[in-house]
Parts: structure tokens; C-alpha cells; sequence
């Protein structure tokens, strides 16, 4: 994503910015440093006079101008914030395309388990690699968000118990002389049934949201605001006085020492509450109706590749 804090100033940085990010303009019908004629389009240019200008034109041809002036950062910010907008309503119009209520699958077990004796050896790696599995896995996610700033949410705390599940699997595979899918059939009938409520609870936790070491709200350092939502930040950003998604944080967020950067003292002046912008609403939105069915025929997340210039609403003049 975008490698820095800040968001584009310059209609060059914008363009790189749409070409690092996946966003190609004639998919999209958002152009940097183009006059574009053609019916449908959003752009920033500069004209032969020297000034910014800012468009959208509209199905019927028509051309809106949204700013036309000398400042290029204000001119890039306008555009910048109408494709961050664009980009939510293409996502919640592609969710809205693809969910599907459909059954839960699930999977019946047609052999009954055969117990074979176990050595107080196997006993004893059984424990050993169970241990091992989960804590070396933990200690590498934890490294992972904290050494390099990541957002992983719950992932740290849920990825281990399924590698050592996976792990204990195939060690029971392999001290039974069997394949892992016929280890997995001769499961006993005890864990068969904890199984589902075993996952069951992963679900709701996934579901209740955001439930991490880490909690959602207001951050700041060196005169610098940002907002965790779930495993998304955002960072106030003072000139154009809008908050901007930020695609690293300081390393201090999610440091061990996290709750010493828990809120707003270090940013001087006033700011914009970030619980009355779209971020805020779309966030709230998505946790609600996380636990709902959802299936799609290509089972995966939105990317700019599944961007619909129709989702557009070409009519308005903004």
C-alpha cells in the first residue's frame, strides 16, 4: 500500500499513488493529470493558465468542476478524498452483490475411532510439540506486528492454536501410520462434538470484533492524531483538517507500552472527531453485520480488481 504516513500532495504523487496501489484509471475513471473529455470520469490536471483544476464528468457529458485554483495540494486532497469514498461504496456495493445466505457445511465422520496404544514417549512429544507449536507461532506474530508496526488484529492470539492444531494432527497421523485425512475421519467421538464449540467460540470472537490486546480509540504522538478501528488506522491530518486511512503507524502503537500513547494529549489544537466521518459509520457498519452468511463464488476479499465504474453515481455533481 501506499509506503508512507502522508497522502498524496502532488498530482505526480497521486498518480503514483493509484498506480502502486492496484488502481488503474481506465477501470476506475479516475485520472491524475489528465483532462479527460469523455463522459464519466473524475480528475486533477493542471491547465495552460497554470491553475489546478478539479472535475467530474457526468454520465450525460456534462462537467462539474469542483476547485479550480493555484493550490495543487488542495486540488489533489479533493480528488484524493472523493476516490477514498468511492473505494468504501465499491466495496459495500460488492459485498451487498455477493452475500448469499446458504447452510453451514457440515462434515459427518462415517468411521468409528480405533484407539491404538500410546507410549508414555509419544505422550510426552504429544505435550512437548503442542507447546512448542503454539508458542513459537505466537512469539513470530507477535514479532511480526510489533517489529514492523502490522495490524493483525486477533490473529496473533487465533493463528497459533490453528497451527498446533494442525500440528497435533499430524503427529497423531504419523504415530497411527496413517494418512492425515484418515487420522482426521478416526477421530474419537468425545472430540468430535468439543470440535464445533471449540470453533464456535473462535467465531463469536471474530464476530464480537476488534477483541485484541489493543483497543479501538484515539492515539497520538509528536503532535501527531491517529484512530484505531478494529484492525484499521487513521491519521488526522491538520491542513486539509480530515482524517486520512494510514497505512503504517508508529511502531510505539503496538509496542508493548501501547496504553501510554492511548489519547489525544500530544496533538495541540482542535481536531475534527473521527466518530462523525464515513470511516467511523462504514467501520460500525461492517461490525454489526460481520456475523451475518456470507459466501461468494470467487471467495475472496475486494480488491481493486472487482472495481464497477457502474457502482458510480455518474449523475451528481460530486
Amino acid at each position: 500500500m501506499t509506503p508512507n504516513l502522508e497522502q498524496p500532495k502532488t498530482i505526480e504523487e497521486l498518480r503514483n499513488w493509484f498506480k502502486e496501489n492496484g488502481y488503474e484509471p481506465a477501470t476506475t475513471r479516475f485520472f491524475a493529470g489528465v483532462d479527460v473529455r469523455s463522459p464519466k470520469a473524475f480528475g486533477v490536471y493542471k491547465n495552460e493558465f497554470g491553475e489546478f483544476v478539479v472535475y467530474k464528468n457526468k454520465a450525460d457529458g456534462t462537467r462539474a468542476i469542483r476547485y479550480q485554483g493555484e493550490d495543487e495540494e488542495f486540488a489533489v486532497h479533493e480528488l484524493y478524498q472523493r476516490f477514498q469514498e468511492e473505494i468504501i461504496n465499491q466495496q459495500t456495493r460488492w459485498i451487498a452483490k455477493h452475500r448469499a445466505d446458504g447452510p453451514v457445511p457440515v462434515f459427518i465422520y462415517d468411521s468409528e475411532p480405533k484407539p491404538k496404544p500410546v507410549s508414555r514417549v509419544h505422550v510426552v512429544l504429544f505435550i512437548v510439540l503442542a507447546f512448542c507449536s503454539y508458542y513459537f507461532s505466537l512469539q513470530f506474530f507477535l514479532w511480526l506486528q510489533n517489529s514492523r508496526g502490522l495490524n493483525l488484529s486477533i490473529i496473533p492470539y487465533t493463528a497459533p492454536i490453528v497451527v498446533m492444531a494442525f500440528a497435533l494432527l499430524a503427529f497423531r497421523a504419523y504415530i497411527q501410520n496413517q494418512s492425515l485425512s484418515q487420522s482426521i475421519k478416526s477421530m474419537p467421538k468425545s472430540f468430535k462434538k468439543g470440535c464445533p464449540i471449540f470453533l464456535m467460540i473462535l467465531v463469536m470472537i471474530s464476530v464480537l470484533g476488534d477483541i485484541n490486546p489493543q483497543h479501538n480509540g484515539y492515539y497520538s504522538i509528536n503532535n501527531q492524531l491517529y484512530y484505531r478501528a478494529g484492525s484499521n488506522w487513521y491519521h488526522y491530518n491538520d491542513y486539509s483538517d480530515d482524517w486520512n486511512r494510514s497505512y503504517n503507524v508508529p511502531s510505539a502503537f503496538t509496542s508493548s507500552n501501547w496504553e501510554d500513547y492511548q489519547n489525544t494529549s500530544s496533538h495541540h489544537g482542535s481536531y475534527t472527531s473521527f466518530e462523525s466521518t464515513y470511516y467511523y459509520k462504514n467501520w460500525k457498519t461492517d461490525s454489526s453485520s460481520s456475523g451475518s452468511s456470507y459466501s461468494n463464488d470467487d471467495d475472496h476479499d475486494w480488491s481493486s480488481n472487482d472495481w464497477d465504474s457502474s457502482y458510480t453515481d455518474w449523475n451528481s455533481d460530486w
